[in-house]
């Protein structure tokens, strides 16, 4: 009997051709958080030439997509995410992402309809997750409520790893205004809207010292001024900050705060603070799926390590509260050990030749897994154990 992983394989090798096409025009042509719309459609139009029976601008967002192929319960799904960064285009990967949906689905999809299993494998199409994280829109709307697990795979400058534990993080807009005066003839009539943010910048430093090392506090300058020789009268601020514990980061949230009215009140000025939708979870890995992730890893040649939690943020966080999840990743640098992820070097690394081969193992260890949940009712059970979320569901 011919062995499931080469089964796998040949199924894989079949589309291979097309899934590096849609991988390397998403590379070619990166589009910003929302703005995906090749992106989304040539992955549309590909599913829906594979057969799935795809719903575009899913629970109304414009550049999501829900495609599945099967009938009933387990529903395997394998998320796709698809924006770029800022300037320096697929500087996270992403473009490697929506390959492995795209060839993890397509091999579940074979698998099901050749061997008849019951189930059903969805590829879903989930937008913005550098920005605002769309994933938390469609939970909202309801899109995982007949899914059963969700698979997703993530490109790094690290060693192939487990889904890791993930910071959750939430992000403010600080906007001071003051009074505009000259700033040589005139500064008693000013009120310094620059001045604000220092101070802010300063108390969040100080603070700082106190804070536990798991958590961090990152900002930038967004508006600080027009010219020397004019007292700014607005200012604006950007910062993030994150926190493994969700009950701490709120706690974060009030002193974080209350530093932004303390600087107003030394400087005269007014402050508006704004939260930004949508805050990402804390992300709370599967053990199951993980150990099932690192040991295919290993059979497939990838050298796989364990890693320590990350402080990285992302929307899949919030997908491991709803089902159980694994948000693997797996490495595209090989040898360049000066690559760092979010740069021009790591867009580069995102269509070599050793990305594509990693991405290819990758889309076979999720397929063999997805197979597993499918055809082992004591695998399902143990993921479904492991799920730390199935009470406070239930209830």
């Amino acid at each position: 009997m011919e062995k499931l992983k080469d089964i796998i394989s040949s199924y894989y090798n079949s589309y291979l051709k097309e899934v590096k096409r849609i991988v390397q025009k998403i590379h070619d042509t990166p589009e910003l958080s929302e703005e995906e719309t090749l992106a989304c459609k040539i992955q549309v139009e590909l599913l829906e030439k594979w057969q799935f029976a795809v719903e575009k601008k899913y629970k109304g967002l414009d550049t999501a997509f829900n495609a599945t192929f099967g009938e009933g319960r387990p529903n395997i799904c394998v998320m796709s995410e698809y924006d770029a960064l800022p300037g320096i285009g697929h500087g996270c990967g992403h473009n490697l992402i929506a390959g492995v949906a795209l060839g993890t689905g397509i091999v579940l999809k074979e698998l099901i309809s050749k061997n008849h299993l019951k189930g059903s494998v969805t590829v879903m199409g989930t937008p913005a997750e550098e920005k605002r994280g769309c994933k938390i829109d469609l939970i909202q709307a309801g899109a995982l409520t007949d899914v059963d697990i969700v698979l997703m795979a993530h490109p790094s400058d690290h060693p192939t790893s487990q889904s890791m534990e993930s910071a959750g993080i939430m992000q403010f807009l600080i906007e001071f205004k003051g009074q505009s005066a000259h700033s040589a003839a005139a500064p008693e009539k000013g009120l310094n809207a620059l001045d604000a943010v220092r101070l802010m910048f300063n108390g969040v430093d100080a603070w700082r010292h106190q804070l536990p090392e798991t958590c961090r506090i990152n900002g930038v300058i967004k508006d600080g001024g027009k010219a020397p020789n004019i007292i700014p009268d607005y200012a604006l601020a950007d910062f993030y900050l994150r926190s493994f514990d969700m009950d701490f980061l709120l706690s974060m949230k009030e002193r974080f705060e209350n530093i932004a009215k303390g600087a107003a009140l030394m400087t005269g000025t007014t402050v508006t603070i704004e939260e930004i939708k949508h805050p990402y979870k804390p992300g709370k890995p599967n053990n199951e799926l993980n150990k099932a992730f690192m040991t295919l890893a290993k059979n497939y040649g990838m050298e796989p390590e364990w890693m320590e939690p990350s402080r990285a943020s992302s929307d899949f966080g919030d997908v491991t509260y709803e089902v159980p999840a694994i948000h693997a990743f797996f490495n595209i640098t090989g040898e360049k050990k000066d690559v760092v992820i979010h740069s021009k070097e790591f867009t580069q690394c995102a269509i070599s030749s050793f990305a594509l081969e990693q991405m290819g193992k990758t889309v076979k260890i999720l397929s063999e897994i997805g197979y597993i949940y499918l055809t082992q009712k004591n695998f399902e059970k143990k993921v479904q154990d492991a799920f730390p979320f199935a009470k406070t569901k239930k209830e």
